[in-house]
């Protein structure tokens, strides 16, 4: 069994204070990331390697074990795990290897790292790699780790939001090829939305994420829903705000006018006497909440002054403002 120099690992020296081998795992951590070296085995071996110095080196009393035979632990003592001699190594067996960074097995050391070290902190042939083997595992199987999950946002319309849809979205998705390597394709789905969706709401695509580690399962995709922008509402929470133009004579005298909503075409009633800014509310006409209710439809009045008048209609205006000849609009008393 090789020994591992876990200064050399890190690139520190070892008088090297605890702030440096951080510092060190950290940067070289990030330099050999499985994510950031897809497909390259010798990263990831490296990286675990990374791992699993750090483990030892972050820790005072596990460093200053290591440091006490290092290189010479097969002569200066009894070979960890066997031997008949007094080994230094005793103990290790009662460490709660649940604290690790980097997970582990059950009572026993962390799986995934190298035979030397679990034969120098753990007792290789021992209790506790008996007891681990019992339970169904192997305390020196590869490590894994799950892929993580994945976020992405899926754009829908306002129309589709209530009524639901069936939708198409493709995205970069990271696959393992027949080699092993890691590389990134394009992979379209076909995404169900249900009626009454929520903007913000997230729909799983299970298995869909990062790859997994050593075999372990994939991580998820959750695809975000986004409302896009509207032609005639802005979106408020679950109110919708629209405007509606009307003629001078409906905004007078009152009128039935046809207004379309999310879900087709109603008849708003204007009452007489309306100004442009006057707002109507359609109730539970607007977007789910979270309580199952729907929000409103807010409609501003536009009225809207033909600019094409003919003689006979400039003779009208006249008239009636002539009738009305003590009304300013100016006045808030008459507004």
């Amino acid at each position: 069994m090789q020994f591992r120099d876990y200064y050399a690992t890190l690139e520190v020296p070892r008088s090297a204070t605890a702030d440096e081998i951080k510092k060190a795992y950290r940067r070289l951590s990030k330099k050999y990331h499985p994510d950031v070296n897809v497909g390259s085995t010798t990263a990831e071996d490296k990286f675990k390697e990374l791992g699993e110095a750090y483990e030892v080196l972050k820790d005072p009393e596990k460093r200053r074990r290591y440091d006490r035979l290092g290189s010479d632990w097969k002569t200066g003592g009894a070979p960890p795990g066997g031997g008949q001699q007094h080994n230094p190594y005793a103990g290790w067996q009662n460490v709660d290897w649940s604290q690790s960074d980097f997970g582990g097995g059950v009572g026993g050391a962390p799986s995934g790292f190298s035979d030397f070290f679990d034969a120098f902190f753990a007792g290789q042939g021992g209790p506790e790699r008996g007891r681990q083997r019992r339970r169904g595992r192997d305390p020196y199987q590869p490590a894994t780790r799950r892929g993580a999950d994945r976020e992405a946002d899926l754009a829908i319309s306002l129309e589709d939001a209530l009524a639901g849809a069936t939708k198409s979205i493709t995205l970069q998705h990271p696959v393992v090829g027949p080699d092993g390597g890691r590389r990134i394709e394009e992979k379209s789905y076909s995404v169900k939305v249900p009626a009454l969706a929520r903007e913000g709401m997230k729909i799983r695509l299970k298995g869909e994420g990062d790859v997994g580690l050593g075999g372990a399962e994939n991580g998820d995709l959750f695809l975000v829903v986004r409302f896009r922008p509207h032609a005639r509402f802005v979106v408020d929470g679950a109110d919708l705000v629209g405007r509606l133009a009307i003629s001078p004579w409906e905004a007078a005298l009152g009128a039935k006018v046809p207004f379309a909503t999310l879900e087709g075409e109603v008849k708003l009633t204007v009452p007489p006497s309306s100004s442009s800014g006057a707002k109507l509310r359609l109730k539970g006409k607007g977007l789910p909440k979270k309580d199952g209710e729907r929000g409103n439809i807010t409609v501003e009045l536009m009225v809207h002054m033909p600019t094409d008048l003919s003689g006979e209609e400039r003779e009208l205006m006249e008239r009636w403002a002539s009738l009305r000849s003590t009304y300013n609009p100016r006045e808030p008393s008459q507004t």
